[in-house]
């Protein structure tokens, strides 16, 4: 997400995310409402099936090339903290995390690639 956007957006939708209301997604869009910023549910969309990053926004920067403090709070909504990441993949079994590793390279050549490549790494320590 980094890459989609500015520092100064970043930085502000990330103190959004914890705004965000009726959070969905599918497998194209994420989407959700910011009532505080006065933006409803089907006004704020990021659409994750392509690259880079898009979305829609009906505020003025929500037609920039680079997504908007408000798509990016969307975003970071789904996405969690990596603190709320790290202590929900903790809690979890050796064989859930193994299982859930294994679901996420079947779901993206990206993700296996990233895998291998990390474990390759560790093993050449």
């Amino acid at each position: 997400m980094h890459v989609a956007t500015t520092p100064e957006a970043l930085a502000r939708g990330q103190g959004l995310a914890m705004h965000v209301e009726d959070l969905d997604w599918d497998e194209y869009s994420l989407w959700g409402s910011l009532p505080g910023e006065r933006i409803g549910v089907r006004e704020l969309l990021v659409n994750h099936a392509g690259r880079p990053l898009t979305g829609e926004c009906p505020c003025p920067d929500g037609r920039a090339a680079e997504l908007c403090a408000h798509m990016v709070a969307v975003a970071s909504a789904f996405l969690g903290g990596d603190s709320e990441l790290a202590d929900r993949l903790a809690a979890l079994s050796h064989g859930e995390v193994v299982a859930l590793a294994l679901e996420l390279a079947d779901r993206s050549a990206w993700a296996r690639q990233a895998i291998w490549l990390s474990l390759d790494a560790r093993g050449s320590r």
